[in-house]
């Protein structure tokens, strides 16, 4: 009996079982692909954001050299050499 009820079992699910789960996940993969409304508009809404908060620093920085031209820390020391050697060991 069990010889005969394991491949009546078996060969359903591999040959329907496993190919309906493969597609249906596949489907739902291309459903939910792309963004929705909600997403593109938090993005536009960052993206708004972000431009606003570059045209303050920018502000800020005009401001900040008209009052102290040496406010900004020095730029970091040449590093030529140093890039020169981690290349060559």
């Amino acid at each position: 009996m069990e010889d005969v009820l394991v491949p009546i079992v078996v060969i359903p699910v591999i040959f329907l079982g496993l190919p309906w789960l493969i597609f249906h996940y596949i489907t739902q993969w291309k459903k939910n692909g792309s963004l929705t409304v909600e997403d593109e508009r938090a993005l536009d809404d960052l993206h708004e954001m972000a431009r606003r908060m570059d045209d303050r620093l920018a502000t800020l920085e005009r401001i900040l050299n008209a009052e102290d031209p040496t406010w900004r820390p020095r730029q970091a020391p040449d590093r030529t050499h140093d890039e020169d050697w981690r290349r060559d060991h």
